[in-house]
């Protein structure tokens, strides 16, 4: 995975991050009104861009996060029954009601700012952290050793089978397999002779790995385990979270229990 130049991970607990990251992802499922889901979009976008952007992850993110944040606003553009309503109709076939309403507006903005908020975070966290990290990140909070080890064990192949595909795609044309010709159904027959190699490659992977862990002699039940060079919690990291999550709480009782709903559309919705 990609390193950026950013110091967070060498300077503090990468437990810490890991559950700083989750806690500022947890903001977007708090709320709905787009108003508020544009604040903490920014606020994340302007903590992102000080800490430093890879460059492989900026028009990924572009992409995607736009791709999935438009696609998820129209999905529910359509099909919210609350608010006044400025359109009617059915989809053809089916029969089925839809209508564009004053809340529906809101509501999908909302929805969409949501997609693009939490891609933004595991896309960084994900692009920022090594498999190591994780690791460690998942056994300072309390994850069993086997469980975060395989987790972090499975964010290793995708660079690694990333590579083989490359590598195999490459080794078909040079024996003249055209993958950009033909109709859809001969170019999905065609990408059989990528997706078979890459297949055997992979599970031929996971039997060395298997062999390698059974010859160090790794125990899933293994519970005094622990890495050799472990960081320890500071105070100041045990005091910001906690901070942390008193604040997120009163966010909660805020926006979701009193009954002002600040900031919330839809109330018996998540």
């Amino acid at each position: 995975m990609n390193k950026t130049n950013a110091k967070p991970m060498s300077t503090v607990h990468p437990g810490f991050f890991l559950l700083l990251w989750v806690l500022l992802g947890s903001l977007s499922f708090i709320f709905q009104d787009p108003r508020v889901l544009l604040l903490c979009w920014l606020g994340d976008l302007l903590l992102i861009t000080y800490l430093g952007w890879p460059r492989s992850m900026r028009k990924l993110y572009w992409l995607l996060g736009g791709l999935g944040a438009l696609f998820t606003m129209l999905s529910w553009l359509l099909f919210v029954r609350e608010g006044t309503a400025y359109w009617r109709g059915t989809i053809p076939l089916v029969s089925y009601p839809v209508q564009i309403t004053d809340t529906g507006i809101l509501w999908s903005i909302g929805m969409g700012l949501r997609i693009a908020n939490v891609t933004l975070l595991s896309m960084y966290f994900f692009l920022t952290t090594t498999p190591r990290q994780l690791a460690l990140a998942l056994r300072g909070i309390g994850v069993p050793f086997s469980i975060g080890f395989l987790i972090s064990l499975i964010f290793r192949f995708i660079p690694l089978v990333k590579n083989d595909l490359e590598t195999i795609r490459e080794a078909q044309l040079v024996r003249g397999l055209q993958l950009d010709r033909g109709r859809l159904q001969e170019k999905l027959r065609k990408y059989g002779f990528l997706l078979v190699p890459l297949i055997f490659t992979s599970l031929r992977r996971v039997q060395l790995i298997a062999n390698a862990l059974d010859a160090k002699g790794f125990q899933i039940r293994n519970r005094h385990h622990r890495f050799y060079q472990m960081p320890k919690w500071k105070k100041r990291e045990l005091l910001l979270l906690c901070a942390a999550v008193c604040f997120l709480l009163a966010l909660f009782y805020w926006a979701r229990v009193s009954p002002a709903h600040y900031g919330v559309l839809l109330p018996n919705r998540i």
